[in-house]
């Protein structure tokens, strides 16, 4: 593969990757909401290293968990953030 045909990969992948990244923001206001109405806190440390250790295991490549894994903190990271902002209003 050359550089143009995997910048045209990445460029598909990135549109499907926006287009679950709205699909997940959704579930974290859903998951916001069910936080305020049973006033749960927005951060819960097993929950999320739970799911840092659950989505790791679909990694095959031994040489891109640990990229894998900062990539879920981030994204768990912009979740907690939105979260926080709809709690708050």
């Amino acid at each position: 593969m050359d550089i143009n045909e995997a910048r045209a990969k990445i460029e598909v992948i990135d549109k499907e990757m926006a287009r679950l990244f709205e699909e997940r923001m959704a579930c974290a206001n859903a998951i916001a909401n069910y936080k305020m109405a049973n006033n749960l806190p927005v951060f819960d440390a097993t929950r999320e290293q739970q799911l840092i250790e659950k989505n790791t295991e679909y990694i095959q490549s031994e040489e891109m968990k640990e990229y894998y894994q900062e990539f879920l903190n981030d994204v768990m990271k912009v979740s907690k953030r939105y979260q926080t902002s709809i709690i708050e209003g």
